[in-house]
C-alpha cells in the first residue's frame, strides 16, 4: 500500500483545530460527490474547487470535507490567508513530489530493506544499525572483502620470506622456494600446484573443489562488492532528493507562517507546523555534510554516517511521521493555491458572515446568495440564481429543470462557505449554521427497508437532531420529499413534516417537489415561500431557463420525458388523455 494512503492520519487542517468544528455527515458529502463521484470519469466537486495539481493535493482534499465550523473569526481568518498569501518564488524548482512517494514507497515497503542494503537484521543486534563506527566498518569491509580474497596467493608468496627471516638465515632463492613448498604444501591451493600430480584420485578431487569453492568465494565477494556499490549511489541519490525535497519544504513552511502567524485562530495549527519543521530541519543539517559518491579514501571515511541516515529514514518513527506531515503540508498548499486561482478568475467569491441568526429590527433570517451556481458548471458559462432564505423555500418545476441543482447549490454553498470563507456565488450574506442536515439520493436498498422506509428513517434522524439541538441553528435541504409513496400519502405526510419542522425558529429549508398540492398546503404558512424553475413550454418541447422565480410551476414534464426517451406514441397519447 502507497503510504500516501496514510498522509491524512499525520496532517490535519486548520479547520481541524477550530473549537467550534462540527463534523460533516458522511452521507452528505457521498450524496454530493464531494471527493468522490459515483461515474469515475467524473470530477469530485471539490477538485472543481480547490483545482489540486500533485499527487498530495488530491489525498489532502479528500480531507476537506470533514469538517465546518461556526466561527466567524476563523472563517474570516481564513479569508484573510487567501487573500494575501504568495506562493514562494522560483516554483520551477520544486521537487517531483511523484518521484518523492515513489522513493518513499520504495523503502517503507521493502521487506528485504536490511538485507538488500547489509544492515543487521538479527533483533537483539539491530541497535547497531544507528551506530556510525559500526556501520563504517562494514562498509569498508563489503568493499574490501574481494581484495582479501584476492590475496590470499599472495600472502601464501609472502610467508616465505619472513619465515626465512625469522630464522636468521641468508635469504636464497633455493631456500625461499623450499620455504614456499612447504607452506603451500599446508594450503589446499598451493597443493593444486605442487602435489596435484602425486596425490591419489580423491585427493586430486578434494583439491579441484577447493579450488572452484575458492574462485566461487571470490565471485560472491566480487557481487557483494558491486551491490554494494550500486547500492551507495542510489542511497546517495535518494538522500540528495530529500534532502533538496526538505530545503523546499522549509521555505514553503517559512512562507505560510508569515501569513498566519498574525492569525489568531490558527495558532495551534502553526505550532505544529512549526514543530515538524524542526524536526526536518535537524535531519537536514544531518545531510548536508554527505558530499556525492565516489570511490575516494575521503568518502569511504564517512560511508558510515551515509548509511545510519538512511537507516533513520527507514525506521525512525519521528522522521517518519514529520515526512507525512510534510506530504499533507504540501498538499494544503496545493489546495490553497488552486483556491486562490479560481478567486483571481472570479469564479468563487467571499462571503459576509453574521453571528446573530436574525435581523433584530424585523426578526427575519439573514442568509442570502448572489449569483450562485453549481460547481461543476465553472467552466460552462452557468445561468446563476440569487435568493434569500429569509423564509423557508420549496422549489417546484418539471423534470430537468433544475431544481435538484438549485438545491445542490446552496447545500454546497454554505458548507464550502463555512469551511473557507468562500463560495460559488458573486457574493453572499450568511449565518454559520451549527447543523447541516441533507434528504438527498435516499437509497431504496436491498435491505429491510422499502424506498419509503428509508426515507422516514432519514426523516426521523433529522428530527432527533433538531429536537436534541433546539437552541442551534439548522439548515436543511430535502429533495423530494417522501417520493417513495402514493402521492396522496406523500402529500399529507410531507405537508405534517415541514409544517412541524418550520415551527422551530432555528431551522431553515429548502424543499423541491412535484407534488403541487403540497405547495398549495403549505404557502399559507407565512414563514414559507413558494418558487420555481422558469420553463417555457414550446410544443412538446420546453425550453428550460434555469432561473428561479417566484410561484408554484404548473408545467407537467413527464410527458416530456417520455417524447424524449422514444416511447411508443399509443403510451403518449393515453397518458395526456389522463392530464
Amino acid at each position: 500500500m502507497s503510504k500516501i494512503e496514510f498522509i491524512n492520519d499525520h496532517f490535519k487542517m486548520p479547520i481541524s483545530y477550530n473549537e467550534q468544528k462540527m463534523e460533516l455527515n458522511k452521507h452528505i458529502a457521498i450524496d454530493l460527490e464531494l471527493i468522490k463521484t459515483i461515474d469515475p470519469s467524473c470530477t469530485p466537486l471539490y477538485q472543481y474547487a480547490f483545482q489540486p495539481k500533485t499527487c498530495f493535493g488530491v489525498k489532502v482534499n479528500e480531507q476537506i470535507s470533514q469538517y465546518y465550523t461556526t466561527d466567524a473569526s476563523f472563517l474570516n481568518d481564513t479569508q484573510c490567508l487567501l487573500k494575501n498569501y504568495k506562493s514562494i518564488p522560483n516554483e520551477a524548482f520544486r521537487p517531483d513530489f511523484n518521484n518523492i512517494i515513489d522513493i518513499w514507497n520504495e523503502i517503507k515497503n521493502d521487506t528485504g530493506f536490511k538485507e538488500k542494503y547489509h544492515y543487521i537484521d538479527w533483533t537483539m543486534w539491530e541497535h547497531l544499525n544507528n551506530s556510525e563506527t559500526f556501520l563504517q566498518l562494514m562498509s569498508v569491509y563489503n568493499l574490501a572483502s574481494p581484495i582479501l580474497s584476492l590475496f590470499v596467493p599472495i600472502i601464501i608468496l609472502i610467508i616465505p620470506f619472513f619465515v626465512i627471516k625469522l630464522k636468521g638465515l641468508t635469504i636464497t632463492i633455493n631456500e625461499y622456494i623450499e620455504v614456499l613448498k612447504l607452506v603451500a604444501s599446508n594450503h589446499a591451493i598451493g597443493k593444486l600446484f605442487t602435489k596435484f600430480s602425486s596425490v591419489g584420485m580423491d585427493e586430486k578431487l578434494y583439491l579441484i573443489v577447493s579450488a572452484l569453492f575458492y574462485v566461487f568465494s571470490i565471485y560472491q565477494n566480487i557481487l557483494t562488492c558491486l551491490r554494494f556499490h550500486q547500492n551507495m549511489k542510489k542511497i546517495h541519490n535518494y538522500i540528495f532528493d530529500f534532502r533538496n525535497y526538505i530545503d523546499y519544504t522549509e521555505k514553503s513552511m517559512n512562507n505560510l507562517l508569515l501569513y498566519t502567524s498574525t492569525l489568531k485562530t490558527h495558532d495551534q495549527f502553526n505550532n505544529v507546523i512549526k514543530h515538524n519543521l524542526s524536526i526536518l530541519s535537524e535531519f537536514k543539517n544531518k545531510l548536508t555534510s554527505i558530499a556525492p559518491y565516489t570511490l575516494s579514501i575521503n568518502k569511504i571515511g564517512g560511508l558510515g554516517h551515509v548509511l545510519k541516515c538512511f537507516y533513520e529514514i527507514y525506521s525512525d518513527q519521528c522522521y517518519n511521521d514529520a515526512f507525512l506531515y510534510s506530504f499533507g503540508f504540501h498538499g494544503y498548499i496545493d489546495n490553497i493555491e488552486g483556491l486562490i486561482g479560481n478567486i483571481d478568475n472570479k469564479y468563487i467569491n467571499y462571503g459576509t458572515f453574521v453571528k446573530n441568526g436574525k435581523n433584530k429590527k424585523n426578526g427575519k433570517r439573514k442568509c442570502q446568495f448572489n449569483k450562485s451556481y453549481y460547481p461543476a458548471l465553472i467552466y460552462d458559462n452557468p445561468i446563476k440564481n440569487t435568493y434569500k432564505l429569509k423564509k423557508n423555500m420549496i422549489i417546484t418545476g418539471p423534470n430537468a429543470s433544475g431544481k435538484t441543482t438549485i438545491l445542490k447549490s446552496a447545500l454546497i454553498n454554505v458548507i464550502i462557505s463555512q469551511q473557507m470563507g468562500i463560495g460559488f456565488y458573486e457574493s453572499a450574506t450568511l449565518i454559520p449554521f451549527k447543523f447541516i442536515h441533507c434528504y438527498l439520493n435516499i437509497p431504496d436498498t436491498s435491505g429491510r427497508d422499502s424506498l419509503f422506509q428509508a426515507e422516514c428513517r432519514r426523516c426521523k434522524e433529522i428530527l432527533d437532531i433538531i429536537k436534541h439541538n433546539n437552541e442551534d441553528t439548522h439548515f436543511c435541504v430535502f429533495d423530494e420529499l417522501y417520493s417513495g409513496t402514493n402521492p396522496d400519502e406523500a402529500v399529507m405526510s410531507a405537508t405534517s413534516f415541514m409544517s412541524y419542522l418550520i415551527k422551530i425558529p432555528n431551522v431553515t429549508c429548502i424543499l423541491t417537489t412535484h407534488f403541487i398540492k403540497l405547495c398549495h398546503y403549505l404557502e399559507k404558512n407565512k414563514s414559507i415561500e413558494n418558487y420555481h424553475m422558469l420553463t417555457r413550454k414550446e410544443g412538446v418541447d420546453f425550453n428550460y431557463t434555469y432561473k428561479l422565480e417566484k410561484g408554484i410551476s404548473n408545467i407537467h414534464g413527464g410527458i416530456k420525458v417520455l417524447h424524449d426517451m422514444d416511447y411508443p406514441k399509443e403510451i403518449i397519447d393515453n397518458t395526456e388523455k389522463f392530464m
